[in-house]
């Protein structure tokens, strides 16, 4: 695409080497830009600059070559050739948000722990196949085997200690990932964070999408977001509607009453499409959040008993 700018009766066309004043079809003046492919780099967003095309008829290749920019047509197309793999790699470094990266932690951390329960349960057999019965799982179990001595029947546990090796590498990295991700999210999203906790907060943005989305939805979609098998049995009349979704993970609801959670689970609901969007609109804290939905809660609990 072509820039034009008119002055008077003259016509400029920036490329992307340089602007070229026009005085009907002759070239009346030439601005080359500094051969730097940053600097041409940072000028393409704000100027939309031509990369390919024609000026005063004569392909911009050529006009390169012939006021100087490069010394022949190869140089030309190394140094374009060159500039379009940078500017491609600014727009998808531009198109991977905050949200997308936030996205990214919570499902890694899904994998692992999908992963890591599987081979729990494996490291378990394998403990119980040599050793008999024990009380130990998941990272305590192998904690204790990483500790185990030879036996006195022989029995080395070397292999099992490389497979409980392996389980405790993949139980720190999440520990690594969701300490990044509490970080994150509490520059991104921090009242989220504040009303439903750093993990739940960022599951809330995953099944959503972004940030922008589950701002835009109304409360009572919240309410229910990630409840999709109990929706759907709702919807062919075979269950009622569902009272909570992801947010049944929040203490309030799951502590609460059966009775109760209904009603703390709306209210969770409302306070966090709210903090959501304080976050997406603002990015400022609102510190009475927690305290308003607090009282909220305690009222709801009152009420009940009264009732």
């Amino acid at each position: 695409m072509r820039t034009f700018i008119r002055e008077d009766r003259y016509m400029q066309v920036k490329t992307w080497f340089g602007i070229f004043t026009l005085d009907g079809d002759r070239i009346a003046g030439v601005e080359l830009f500094q051969k730097d492919i940053d600097a041409i780099l940072s000028r393409l967003p704000q100027e939309r600059l031509l990369l390919r095309g024609t000026v005063a008829g004569e392909d911009i290749r050529d006009m390169a070559v012939k006021y100087g920019f490069v010394s022949s047509n190869e140089e030309y197309d190394r140094m374009l050739h060159e500039l379009n793999i940078k500017l491609v790699k600014k727009q998808m470094s531009q198109a991977v948000t905050k949200d997308r990266q936030i996205i990214a932690a919570v499902e890694a951390i899904d994998d692992i722990d999908e992963t890591g329960n599987i081979l729990a349960e494996r490291l378990k057999e394998w403990y119980m196949l040599n050793f008999g019965e024990t009380n130990l799982k998941g990272i305590e179990l192998a904690k204790y085997i990483i500790g185990m001595k030879e036996t006195a029947k022989g029995q080395a546990p070397g292999i099992m200690q490389s497979f409980a090796a392996a389980l405790i590498g993949l139980y720190d990295a999440r520990l690594s990932i969701e300490g990044h991700l509490k970080e994150e999210m509490m520059l991104f999203s921090p009242n989220i964070t504040n009303i439903a906790g750093h993990l739940l907060g960022a599951r809330l943005l995953c099944i959503a999408g972004s940030l922008e989305k589950l701002a835009s939805m109304p409360s009572s979609t919240v309410q229910v977001i990630g409840a999709n098998n109990a929706l759907f049995k709702h919807l062919k009349g075979k269950a009622t509607s569902p009272k909570h979704g992801l947010i049944f993970r929040h203490p309030y609801v799951n502590s609460a009453p059966r009775n109760q959670r209904g009603k703390i689970a709306r209210a969770l609901a409302s306070k966090i499409s709210l903090a959501a969007r304080y976050d997406y609109f603002s990015g400022e804290l609102k510190e009475s959040l927690p305290s308003d939905l607090e009282k909220k809660v305690m009222d709801i609990r009152k009420r009940s008993k009264c009732g």
